[in-house]
This record gives structure tokens, sequence and C-alpha cells, in this order.
């Protein structure tokens, strides 16, 4: 659309505004000159038609001597043309006032409805225009009434040629007056707009080269309100687009000595695929000069097919993906990447991706779960020998039954803790497994059900320490779970609150559907608590917060780790929350449905 300067935009309007008062106010003033002018005459004519009335007798047809004094009256009605007719509309004498009577006035009878008016009493007025002279004449018929009665009528016409031109001279008078008037008032509005526009000209400059990066410009004053409130939101502007410069700097140094300073690698993508950003570590990761690659697309300089492909992908989606990837070279190496998507208020965006060197990490994992089942397997075979002979010894086959049954309880309980430590690395080894596969059978179940049969399990426990366990689920829920795993994550989270928890304690557990869509399972119970260095670690395999008295209880360190990696193989998560000396509280959040 285009855009016009203030002052002519201002000077126009004033223009179309002066323009249409002088053309209102002049036809106005014509149509009323106009007017009096016609009203004049006509009034002019009435009082002939009344003067020269007077004189006519109740019988002007029988009694023609008034004719001559009625002729002499004429000379009182200058420029009138004058007659006199009987009732029946003839004619009975005419006279004018000027040396040619009007043309088309001469030896005209009265029409019907001037006629017909008359005898009614009533006076009535008409106009004619004659095309071939150019000319105008008006009539006024004045009936003559005695005694109640028309006894005759008089009609005085007169042509308006002469008061025509005095006025059209009046009128062109008016309009030239007019426009030297509508010529001062757009000067006064140039003037005017001028000086009205010329601050916010002013001000437009300053703001021009405020905005140019000339921050210590002037700008203007001006004695208009509304053009010092606006230098003053422009003075404010400034003021904040100086903070914020100075801030976006500092942060934009801060965030390259960060990248800088990660060992993660993080390249950043735009919606067409090509680096606006890369640190050292991802450069060093993908074998790319971090200044060389700027502006290029990630499809010509990323060898990886792999990462490629997760970058479009990233662009794409609205939501943060993340996996797992392995880079090709002499030593391979397996990166976890996560890319967030970016975008703009113009819908364009890009990606963030960051690169996890996890090659070692998941070295270690290996080698971990290699020695559990290993490890497993090798303890499982002297561990039942080790209770064949204590059962034997207990039978009674010893020559000191009080010392020997005491020393041969003590390897039974051994045995027992071997037993549950094999056990447990077992169920950790077979849950991996099921975990990795992603082949871990499910089932669709109430959750009452699940709880129901946790509760069964751990009630003599709790009732020999007196205390309660309380279910605090709605009705009706159900998931797609492995119900036997789900119940072991569950009596094992419970069977922990046991340990911690004095007697006369309450626990809580329960479930309830999240607003996102999942199933949030809850052990909660008012025990010792765990401090806030633990919570990171406490579902690492035989991580103990209390080393003593977790044996003491008969722990073997395994129970969250194996309620974590339950939870991961049903594609969930577990966090704890926990206060020393108030309590604990496990939160499980399952997916409601799988597939």
């Amino acid at each position: 659309m285009p855009r016009s300067r203030l002052v002519w935009r201002w000077f126009a309007i004033w223009c179309l505004l002066a323009i249409g008062v002088v053309v209102v106010s002049q036809w106005l003033a014509s149509v009323e000159l106009a007017r009096l002018a016609d009203a004049m005459q006509v009034e002019q004519m009435i009082g002939t038609a009344r003067t020269l009335s007077a004189g006519v007798p109740d019988e002007p047809a029988a009694d023609r001597s008034w004719i001559a004094e009625f002729t002499r009256g004429t000379g009182n009605a200058p420029g009138s043309f004058v007659e006199v007719f009987d009732r029946g509309g003839r004619p009975i004498a005419a006279a004018s006032a000027a040396q040619d009577a009007p043309p088309s006035a001469d030896g005209r009878g009265l029409d019907g409805g001037s006629l017909a008016e008359a005898i009614a009493g009533r006076r009535s007025t008409s106009g004619r225009y004659d095309a071939p002279s150019a000319s105008r004449t008006v009539s006024v018929v004045h009936p003559i009434v005695r005694a109640g009665r028309t006894t005759a009528i008089v009609r005085v016409t007169a042509n308006t040629t002469a008061p025509d031109a005095g006025l059209a001279a009046a009128q062109r008078r008016l309009v030239r007056g007019a426009l030297m008037g509508a010529a001062a008032a757009m000067v006064a509005g140039w003037l005017l707009a001028r000086r009205t526009a010329g601050p916010f000209e002013d001000l437009a400059n300053a703001a021009s080269q405020v905005a140019a990066g000339a921050i210590a410009v002037p700008l203007p004053a001006s004695d208009i309100e509304e053009v010092s409130k606006l230098a003053g939101a422009i003075e404010a502007l400034r003021g904040q687009l100086v903070e914020r410069g100075l801030t976006i700097g500092r942060q934009g140094t801060q965030q390259e000595a960060v990248l800088g300073s990660m060992i993660e690698g993080v390249l950043a993508v735009d919606a067409r695929q090509r680096i606006v950003s890369i640190n050292r570590a991802a450069a060093d990761l993908l074998s790319l000069d971090a200044a060389g690659v700027l502006g290029r697309p990630i499809q010509e300089v990323v060898r990886n097919a792999d990462l490629r492909q997760f970058a479009l992908q990233a662009i794409d989606c609205r939501e943060t993906l993340e996996d797992d990837l392995v880079l090709r070279a002499a030593r391979d190496r397996t990166l976890r990447v996560r890319g967030t998507p970016l975008r703009d208020m113009s819908g364009e965006g890009g990606a963030v991706i960051v690169l996890n060197d996890i090659t070692d990490i998941r070295h270690l994992e290996n080698v971990r779960r290699d020695f559990v089942a290993n490890v497993s397997h090798e303890l499982k075979t002297p561990v039942a020998s080790i209770k064949g002979f204590v059962e034997t010894l207990l039978e009674g086959r010893v020559d000191d039954p009080d010392d020997r049954r005491r020393f041969l309880e003590i390897i039974a309980r051994q045995a027992d803790r071997l037993g549950a430590i094999i056990e447990d690395l077992l169920a950790l080894s077979r849950i991996e497994q099921a975990e990795g596969m992603g082949d871990l059978p499910l089932e669709r179940v109430g959750v009452a059900d699940v709880f129901s049969a946790v509760i069964a399990e751990c009630g003599p426990r709790a009732e020999e320490r007196s205390i309660a366990i309380r279910l605090d689920s709605p009705p009706g829920l159900e998931a797609e779970v492995n119900a036997p795993l789900l119940e072991q994550a569950l009596i094992n989270l419970v069977d922990n609150a046991l340990k911690y928890s004095e007697p006369g304690g309450e626990i809580v557990v329960g479930a309830a559907a999240t607003a996102d869509g999942m199933l949030e399972l809850m052990v909660r119970d008012r025990g010792t608590g765990i401090g806030a260095e633990h919570l990171p670690r406490l579902f690492e395999r035989f991580y103990r917060v209390d080393k003593g008295r977790s044996r003491k209880l008969g722990g073997t360190g395994l129970g969250l780790s194996i309620v974590k990696h339950i939870v991961q193989a049903h594609g969930g998560t577990v966090a704890v929350e926990s206060t020393p000396g108030i309590g604990s509280t496990f939160r499980v959040r399952l997916p409601v449905s799988r597939g």
C-alpha cells in the first residue's frame, strides 16, 4: 500500500474540508438569495394587484369608466403587465407600465386552475419560462371580492430578466468572495499542517538514527502533548534496547564459553539443514572443522547417514527426540543423541542436537551384565552344597549340639543371603534381557488386583511390626503390564518401606491417572527418610544408604535396582522424593497402554 507524508495527508484533508464548506455554503446562499428575490418580486406584484383592484367597480363589464383611471394607475407598477378578467375569465382591460408589454403576456387568457382558485376567492402564483427569448415571467392572479363574491379577477405579470441579472451578479460576487476565502483557508491549512507535522518528522528522523545505532542522538522536544509522550516512549525504548543489547552480548559470550567447555557435542541447524553453530566437542566427535562447516548443509559435511536422518526428524518433529547412534571408524563410538526442535515467530526454526559419547558406559554396562549372569550361575551350586551340609548337621549328627547348632544356623543364614543375592541377580538379568529385546509379555489387568496381591504378600510382615498398609486408589483403573513383574516391583518398594518405618507407622499405596495419559503408582512411608546426597544413586546395584542397617535387615542391595529395571521394561520411569526424619515417596509412572 503506497504511503504519503503526514503533512500532505493533513493538508489534503484540510483542503477537502475547506472546499466542502465553501461549496455547501455557496449553494445554500445562492438558493436562499434566489428564494428571497422571488419572494420580494411576488410580494411587490401582490401589492400592485391589491392597489389596482380597489378601483375596479362591482360590475366592471357594465361600467367602463374606471378603465382610464386603471390605466393611469399601472404607472405605479413599473415593468408589470396588468389585466382584468370577468368571472368567466374573459379579458376586460389590460395595461402595461412599460413601453412594450411582454409578448408572452398580452392576449393570454386565464388557465383553468387559476380561474378556479380566483372564483373560490383565493390568490394564486405561477411562473413560466420562455425558451426562445430565454426569459422568465411570474404571474399573480388576485380575485376582486365584493360582498363575499368574486366579481372580477386581476392578473399582474412581470418579466424577471432584470432581477435575475441582478441576482446573477450578486451570486458571482459571492463566489469570488468564497474562492478568496477558500484560498486563504488553504494557505492557513498548509502552514498549520507544516507546523503540526514538523515535530513528527523530526522525531521520525531521530528514531531512524537510534535504530541505525546512533544511541546518543538527542530526541527533539515539542510543546504538543502527543509528540512529547511519543518522544518519552522512544526514549524508554532506547534505554531498553541498550540494556538488552548489553544483555545479549553478555549472554553470547557466556554461551560461547559454556559451549566451548562442554564435553558434550552441541550442533545447531536451521530449517534448511544448514549448520549455524557447532562447538569443539561436536567437531571432534564428527571429525569436522568447526569454522569451516558453518553455513554448510549437514547433508554435505556429516558422513553418518543415521545422524543426518536424525537431524531431519528433529527439525520436523515438535517434540524432543532421543536415540543412540554408532559412528563407524577405526574405533566405533556409541553416541546418545538428543534433538530439540526450535521454532521462531514466523514458523521457521531448526533443531539443536546434543551428542554424548557413551561408548565406555555401554562397555561397562555390558561387562557388568555379563559378570552378574556368570557369577550368579557359579555361586548357585556351592550355596546349594552349603545348605545341604547344614541340613545334615541340623539333623543331629554332631557331638556338641549347642555350639554346632549355633554355628550351623549362622551358616544357614549366610547361605540364605547368598541365595537371595543370586536370585536377585538372576532376576535382574532376566528383566534386562526382556528390556533389551522389547518382548516383555503384557496383559491388561486391574490396578486394584495388583495392589491386593502386594498387600496380601506384605501384610504378615507389616502385622509383625504393627505397621498399617492403606490403599488409596480409585476403582476401575486398568493398564497393560506384566502383572508378576509389577507385583515384584511394588513388593520391593513396600518391603523397603517396612524396613525403614517405625512400629505403629503407616504405609500408603495408591494409583492415579495423570493428565498426560500415564498411570502413576505411589508408595509413601513415614520412616527415617533418605538424605539428598543419596537420591541420585539410590537405584544403583548394591548401593546402600546405611550399609550396616541394610545388611542387618536382610537387604541385598538389589531391590530398588530391580524396581528400576522392571519399570523401564514397561516403558516407564521411577522417582523418589524423601526428607530425612519425615519419610519417603516412590512414584512409578507407566503408560496405560502400549502399541
